[in-house]
């Protein structure tokens, strides 16, 4: 079971966030945990992309490709 954090962050922007997502999701922090885990996906994309062309540019040097 994962444990939870408290974050701190201005009302103002708490507000804007809430009304932005007006039903979308349940309540900010299920917001804020799906914007966090879509932007650590995103993160684990690039870098498996970013692998590749180091692996690619090994096999290059090497001659396979």
């Amino acid at each position: 079971m994962s444990q939870n954090r408290t974050v701190t962050l201005p009302e103002e922007v708490c507000a804007e966030a809430e009304k932005w997502m007006a039903g979308s999701f349940q309540n900010l922090e299920a917001l804020l945990t799906f914007l966090l885990q879509e932007i650590v996906k995103d993160d684990a994309i690039k870098l498996d992309q970013a692998e590749e062309k180091i692996v690619e540019q090994r096999l290059k040097e090497l001659g396979y490709i």
